[in-house]
């Protein structure tokens, strides 16, 4: 499929401004993408009107350089009272009055478009088929730490912040795109937070848009003053389920990846995380270490996070019902179901663990970063070495949640490692009370639970349930990014 910009390749700019600004309103969504400024000036009987990207720029220097404009206009008409002059005598003057920036001539409507797109002031003045470009950009850039979640070892280290404009800048930064559309909301009847609704024009399916803008514009719920997640749950009007229909995320690469391959990105101001949906279970065990690696690395990387997701889940009640049938256990691996007899059974004591972990996750994040070190010694030590020695649990049931809690914080994504947890100890439950048949039924309940949940509207096993043969490959293996010609089919994107 031709591109925005290719198609633009033949597109002339008009020597009238009228024709001009229709144009680009309609390519560029002016009015509904809220990021995009067109404002219509008039120096010196000059009409021009001038284009940029809300993000790009301080406001106090765009002003002092909008009256610098005027000032040198009337300056170059004064010395050619009958109007007898080219676009390049203008340019010539204003490169010398205009202070700390730079004007240059466009000839071709694609180099303005992108142009506009990039953050430069681009001006298109009435009687000329050329364009001025003053570049007065200032790229975003984030002032604190690298996004605390989802860090590489290479690649960007810029992050989302709290202000929604510095958000969108950091994406539209990344996906140039005419047909990148950001629209604005405000939701929640008092607090009317602001919240950014943004989608490739071209590539995203419609339906999919606009079950997310008529979810946006329906909630009346206050509560989204706090963030992120109340704006989810309206979305998704999600009950007990604990799986994650969207992903957050961070980081603008992320965010940019999703709307190449038709999701939609919502971004809630004062927050430094955007939700990206909708979006199935295997979304969820993708990281962006894994495209910052050789493919072969990044293949190994993703079928280690997906086994990691299943030890977390899997771990204690396999434990559990290998103690419970160790008489029947094969010589090579009965060792793993003879743990040590102790006062307290072998459910309760993996809860004991699970609760001791839980607690020094907690303990960590609410303590200081000074102090952090401090508290992981103190819960090695009481949830360790006091906890064996006391008999309270076995060093076996240590071992088998200390793995499990390995794997759950090597998942990538935080919000499926907290739906594995409740999965987790829904299995030691039914392991602890009804054995082997208890274990079983636990996987059928997790299995028919994700076979049952749609993500807006979206199968959540998707390509297992229903199968794609394509998209199964592409769990597993990390192919090289210039053989990746087609989007996910599970989104029904337009491109």
């Amino acid at each position: 499929m031709t591109t925005a910009m290719e198609s633009l390749q033949d597109v002339p700019i008009s020597s009238r401004l009228e024709e001009n600004d229709a144009f680009l309103k309609e390519l560029l969504g002016i009015g509904v993408s809220w990021d995009l400024i067109a404002k219509a000036f008039v120096f010196e009987d000059i009409k021009m009107t001038a284009y940029t990207a809300n993000g790009y720029f301080l406001t106090i220097d765009m002003v002092l350089i909008v009256e610098n404009l005027e000032m040198s206009i009337k300056e170059f008409v004064a010395q050619h009272p009958q109007g007898s002059f080219t676009l390049d005598e203008l340019v010539n003057h204003l490169n010398v009055t205009i202070s700390f920036v730079q004007v240059q001539i466009v000839k071709k409507m694609a180099d303005a478009v992108r142009f506009i797109l990039s953050g430069p002031l681009v001006i298109f003045l009435e009687g000329y088929a050329d364009v001025l470009i003053i570049d007065t950009r200032i790229y975003p850039m984030r002032g604190i730490d690298e996004p605390a979640v989802e860090r590489v070892v290479r690649g960007p280290r810029d992050g989302f912040v709290e202000t929604m404009l510095m958000n969108v800048a950091l994406i539209r930064r990344r996906l140039r795109d005419p047909r990148l559309r950001v629209e604005l909301l405000q939701i929640g009847s008092r607090s009317q937070t602001d919240v950014s609704l943004m989608y490739l024009q071209d590539v995203t399916n419609d339906e999919l848009v606009e079950r997310f803008r008529h979810a946006l514009k329906t909630i009346p719920n206050d509560m989204v003053a706090m963030g992120e997640q109340p704006v989810t749950e309206w979305l998704g009007k999600i009950g007990w389920n604990p799986f994650p229909i969207v992903r957050y995320t961070e980081r603008p690469d992320v965010a940019t990846t999703g709307l190449l391959e038709g999701q939609v990105v919502v971004i809630v101001d004062t927050t430094p995380e955007v939700i990206v949906g909708p979006t199935t279970v295997f979304h969820h065990l993708h990281h962006p270490e894994d495209y910052h690696s050789y493919p072969a690395v990044g293949m190994y990387l993703r079928v280690g996070i997906i086994l990691a997701s299943l030890i977390s889940v899997l771990a204690p009640g396999v434990f559990i019902v290998l103690a419970a049938e160790h008489n029947h256990l094969p010589k090579a691996i009965s060792f793993l179901g003879t743990p040590k007899p102790l006062p307290f059974s072998l459910g309760f004591q993996f809860l004991l663990a699970q609760l001791g972990v839980d607690l020094f996750e907690r303990a960590v994040i609410n303590t200081p970063a000074t102090l952090a070190s401090s508290i992981g010694i103190v819960a090695g030590l009481v949830f360790g070495q006091f906890a064996t020695m006391m008999n309270l649990v076995s060093p076996e049931v240590l071992v088998f949640m200390g793995g499990a809690a390995i794997a759950q914080f090597a998942t990538s994504s935080r919000e499926l490692s907290s739906a594995n947890r409740l999965m987790r100890l829904l299995l030691i439950v039914l392991s602890w009370i009804f054995g082997g048949i208890g274990f079983l039924i636990g996987i059928v309940f997790i299995i028919v639970l994700l076979g049952r949940t749609r993500a807006l509207g979206i199968p959540y096993l998707w390509p297992l349930f229903p199968f794609n043969w394509k998209g199964v490959k592409g769990l597993l293996i990390r192919p090289p990014l210039y053989k990746v010609k087609k989007k996910a089919s599970v989104f029904n994107p337009k491109d």
